[in-house]
Parts: structure tokens; sequence; C-alpha cells
């Protein structure tokens, strides 16, 4: 099977204040060209279809018209959640949209059933894993008995998989190992696995952006090993296109930049084929935004000056470094008209910002989990640290809002 692998739409974002619908709109119709001249069988999108749980009708819309596109071309479509959509609108008239080709997860409830597909090499089995949170892996699972663990692959965080239960599960590594060991994922078979999670490799970090959501104290990473059992492994979450671990594991990266963070970043799609067990390619097919993403830095008279505009796009979004020592009245205003009617944004960088930024860098906070952060909080309210059932109970409080929100 060859398909496309996409990630992290975000339709119906606005970057600075800026619609991007328009942006997306060309990139999706970019996509579908480069569906019809490598006669894609599939298209896989890992999450983050929507910047926004309840989207806008306009972002609706281009989703809508863009899956119209796909099936019109016989394209089957393989869809999952990601943490900024909403699971139940995303899988909204999921069994019709079967009938069409179109495969979308379902609200995570516990074991993941794999989509069948058949081609030319035999039976290939696709898993549809949505955004998660270890808590909704917990809770899926509370009604097995402690004692049943049938394992099939690993050591989870240096205990047995068969020693892994639903309330010892921790970590996110916890969590998508054991959803993975409950959803009979048979390592001899051919597999491909679709997720939107911070996968890393051995604790090395992958490449990162601005635009992307951590979660406080960088905790919510997912080691490659409980991915084994799959041939691929089509990623979304991070928007930088990058493999992790392996050639086969691997994050397509937003289609677009959204965020001056990745106006370096080479924007592409993936284009994978799996044959026979075991034997998987990819080629990466390059991206042209409507417009580019660029920093540009300078004073207010070099950077108007018609010299250097005429080396510019005007229609590109930019980022403005002012290097005047004086604040110039109303720069942005006078930018725009000059020149960089998409500005973006507008910075300082002199002597006087210099000396702001050393002052905050002394202040070297590490990353906290929720729960620390909010003990100490309450200690500087109150005079006095949490006890420990308040504590307990503000625990279990954080893990019923990150259940809600997923």
């Amino acid at each position: 099977m060859k398909f496309i692998h996409l990630a992290d739409l975000h339709l119906g974002k606005r970057v600075n204040g800026f619609p991007m619908l328009e942006d997306q709109a060309y990139i999706l119709k970019q996509i579908l060209t480069i569906v019809d001249g490598e006669k894609a069988d599939a298209v896989v999108i890992a999450g983050d279809i929507y910047d926004k749980p309840i989207p806008p009708a306009e972002a609706v819309n281009l989703f809508d018209d863009f899956l119209v596109g796909l099936t019109k071309r016989h394209v089957q479509v393989f869809a999952i959640s990601g943490n900024h959509d909403s699971a139940e609108r995303i899988s909204y008239a999921g069994r019709i949209l079967r009938e069409s080709g179109v495969h979308i997860s379902p609200r995570f409830a516990g074991k993941i059933e794999p989509v069948p597909v058949r081609d030319a090499y035999g039976s290939l089995n696709i898993y549809l894993i949505p955004y998660i949170h270890p808590s909704l892996v917990r809770h899926a699972f509370a009604e097995e008995a402690a004692s049943d663990g049938n394992s099939k692959s690993g050591e989870p965080d240096g205990q047995s998989e068969a020693a892994l239960t639903p309330e010892k599960i921790t970590t996110w590594t916890d969590a998508m190992r054991y959803l993975i060991s409950r959803s009979d994922v048979d390592p001899k078979a051919r597999n491909l696995a679709v997720a939107h999670q911070f996968v890393t490799y051995a604790g090395t970090q992958p490449e990162l952006s601005d635009s992307e959501e951590r979660h406080i104290g960088g905790l919510d990473n997912v080691d490659t090993s409980v991915f084994d059992a799959f041939d691929y492994v089509a990623l979304g979450h991070l928007h930088g296109p990058q493999r992790v671990g392996r050639d086969t594991i691997r994050y397509a990266g937003s289609p677009l930049p959204y965020s001056f963070s990745e106006e370096h970043q080479k924007k592409s799609v993936a284009v994978v084929e799996m044959k026979e067990k075991g034997e998987v390619s990819f080629r990466l097919i390059p991206l042209k935004p409507k417009r580019a993403m660029k920093t540009v830095r300078g004073s207010f008279a070099e950077l108007t000056d018609r010299n250097y505009t005429a080396r510019l796009d005007p229609e590109d979004y930019y980022h403005v470094i002012l290097t005047d020592e004086e604040d110039v009245p109303n720069a942005l205003a006078r930018l725009r008209t000059a020149f960089y009617k998409n500005l973006m944004m507008i910075d300082y960088d002199n002597a006087r910002t210099n000396a702001e930024s050393v002052i905050e860098s002394e202040a070297d906070e590490r990353e906290k989990e929720p729960i620390e952060v909010l003990g100490e909080l309450y200690e500087k309210q109150n005079g006095r640290p949490m006890t420990e059932l308040q504590s307990s109970v503000a625990e279990k409080l954080i893990d019923a809002i990150w259940e809600g929100q997923e």
C-alpha cells in the first residue's frame, strides 16, 4: 500500500491574530496534487485536524472539501484525533463515513481494534490510536483484575509487562505499552500504527517548536520501544518532520509553519510504501506555502529602505526585530504601511532589551509537574504546605480534569 502521511493540519488556526485558512486551503490543494501524482492508495492524518475542539465552520467546510476530494479519487483516509481536536466531534458519523473509505478513530474506550486492509502483499492491520492521557487508559481498563497481565512485548520502565496493571500505570509510556498489549497486535503481521503523542528514543529530545503544546514537567513522552510490533508508525504532534529512533517511526510535521520557530523547517509530506512484512520505504516531497514566515533584523531605516525590501516578498509573514536604541514611534503601523503588510510580530534587540534578558535568564526554574506548581502556589497563599490528604485529592482532580479534556 502506498499512502501519504500527514499530521497537524490545525485547520482554523490563527497565528499572531492572522487567520491561516487561505494558506491552509492552498496547501491542501497542493497535497491533492501530490496524491494524484503519486497515485496514492490512502492518506493518513495523524491528529490535530483542527486547531480547537470546537472549530469554526469555515475550517469544518475546508476539511469536508478535502475529504470529498480524496473520496472522489477513491483514496482511503485513515485519521485520528489529536490533543487539539474533540474526539467526539471528529468521530461523528464515523460508521457512515467508513462506507466511503474514510476511517476515523472513535472516542477512546479501551482496546484498539485494527482496520484491516488488503493489498497486493496480503493483509495490513491499521491501528488508529487517538491522543490519550494515562488516566484514560487506567479508567478504561479499571475492571481488569490486577493479576491479569497477558504480556506480548518489552519491559516497561524496569518492570515486566505482566506486572503492569491499570492501577500501576503512571507514565505515558506505561499507558501506551499497556494499551498496545491489550489490543492483540500480532508482531508477525504487517502492522501500521497512527498515533498522536510525544514520542522519544532513549530519552533523546526530538526537534520542538514554539507552537506545540507540552505538558508541565515534560513528562508526557512515550518511548519508541512500545511500537516494536509495528512496521511503520505515523506520528503527529510535533511540527518538524523527523524520524524518532528508526526511519519507520516518523513525525510528518505540520504542512505549514505555525510559528517563527518553524520558519527554517522544510515542510513536506511523507510518501510511504509498505510491501512485504518489514519492507517499508518512504520519500519526502516538499511543500511550498502560499506565504513564507520570515524574520528580518535591522534598524527601522535599514528595513524600510527600498533596496532592502526589493529582495523580499511583500506577501510573506514577517517578524521584525528592530535594533534602534530608541523605540520607534508607531513602528508597527509604519512598517505595515511601508512594506510589511503581513507583519505578525515586532521586537527590539538593543542595549535595553539585552539587559532585561540577562535578568530574566537568572531565574533558572526547572519544568515542574502540575501538582508541584499547585503545591507551591498553595504554600505561598496559606503559609503552610498542603496536607497529604489535600495533595492526594488535588492529584485525583488533576487526573479528572485531564480525562475531561481528552
